[in-house]
């Protein structure tokens, strides 16, 4: 029996939102490859402790190793021996499994490909999936697979603008998938979780931004109901005191199954989340109005796109929250974010993102 050809997704701890198994799912599902999924516990240089935070820690301790081998687009630093290891092990993979392209998910793990490459002298067509709706500023060796899969024209000209070819990236939207919930679906849903018929506001927040949202929305009565998920359980009862404050305490639900995220989010009438470009596409495919906050950095660039083009109100403080809320509640504004969010998604798929990869990378296309 001849073997499927291999797709071989290289990604890392900092990866978004499930970004390679949903792409890897979705490659699968097309039946003409089989697909391995490597992270840098795999393939990386640093050794790997155990628990969240270790492996926080060691994804930071070798961050900062390839950002030095990285280093003034040299692709040289220090730490020549891990450096070694680590392009070893990527090109032993390669080696392994013969695919037929390597997709990468994050900068981290495209720069590590591209430096493995360069330093072993293999052959692999890559494709670099890029998880933001703003190209980020990333080191030089993002910018070397043969193929860009992008969420919208204006990475696209950037990418261009930096001397890649435009036949060579693709805007694909983000791989994330979600239903469009009608509102009949949304009441139906409802009444399945326990919600009251009033507006539901669903929090995706972490630390004391959990708390202070939650305290916020359950101090405005019973005029909305609010779901707040939490998967840290330290914070459980810091909110579990919020709700217990609220004038209705069934007005408030406290989410801490992983599993039960997207139904509570789909069933919601109002998204407030951190930035999370999962999350937020999601929103936007399901017909979900999204206040976002908070990530810093390059996320801030990110935020201030979305909030430009009218895709999602942006709280630059937690009190934000609550006066966005109602202006999402009283307007006509809130079918009109719905509208941008479906309408830039609705073309895009896993689906169609696993067809184009097959077309534009099988065989000896590319």
């Amino acid at each position: 029996m001849k073997r499927k050809p291999v797709v071989l997704i290289l990604t890392s701890t900092d990866e978004r939102g499930g970004a390679a198994e949903n792409l890897a799912a979705a490659i699968r599902a097309d039946g003409i490859h089989n697909v391995v999924v490597l992270d840098e516990r795999k393939y990386g240089a640093a050794p790997f402790l155990p628990g969240k935070r270790g492996r926080e820690i060691s994804f930071l301790l070798e961050k900062r190793r390839l950002d030095a081998a990285l280093a003034a687009a040299g692709l040289r630093g220090k730490r020549k021996g891990r450096a070694r290891g680590r392009n070893r092990r990527i090109a032993n993979a390669v080696k392994r499994y013969a695919p037929e392209y390597v997709l990468t998910v994050t900068p981290y793990a495209q720069a590590a490909f591209s430096e493995a490459k360069r330093k072993r002298g293999f052959e692999a067509k890559s494709v670099h999936c890029v998880i933001s709706f703003v190209l980020p500023s990333v080191n030089v060796a993002a910018y070397a697979a043969d193929v860009y899969l992008v969420e919208n024209a204006e990475m696209k000209e950037a990418l261009a603008a930096k001397g890649i070819p435009s036949g060579h990236i693709a805007v694909t939207g983000l791989p994330f998938d979600a239903d469009e919930v009608t509102p009949i679906e949304r009441e139906a849903g409802k009444q399945e979780l326990g919600l009251p018929r009033t507006p539901t506001v669903f929090v995706n927040a972490e630390g004391r931004d959990a708390e202070e949202i939650l305290g916020l929305v359950v101090d405005q009565g019973d005029i909305v109901n609010v779901a707040c998920f939490a998967d840290d359980v330290s914070l459980l009862g810091a909110l579990r005191k919020r709700a217990d404050e609220a004038e209705t305490r069934s007005n408030v639900v406290i989410v801490t199954r992983k599993d039960m995220f997207d139904d509570y989010l789909k069933m919601s009438d109002i998204v407030v989340t951190r930035y999370e470009p999962s999350v937020i596409y999601r929103c936007f495919k399901a017909g979900k109005p999204v206040i976002a906050f908070g990530g810093g950095g390059a996320a801030e660039r990110d935020l201030a796109y979305l909030d430009a083009h009218k895709l999602v109100m942006r709280a630059r403080s937690d009190i934000d929250v609550v006066a966005l809320i109602y202006k999402f509640m009283q307007t006509d504004t809130a079918s009109e974010y719905v509208e941008n969010g479906l309408g830039r998604t609705r073309m895009f798929s896993l689906g169609n993102t696993a067809g184009f990869l097959e077309t534009r990378m099988g065989g000896d296309n590319g």
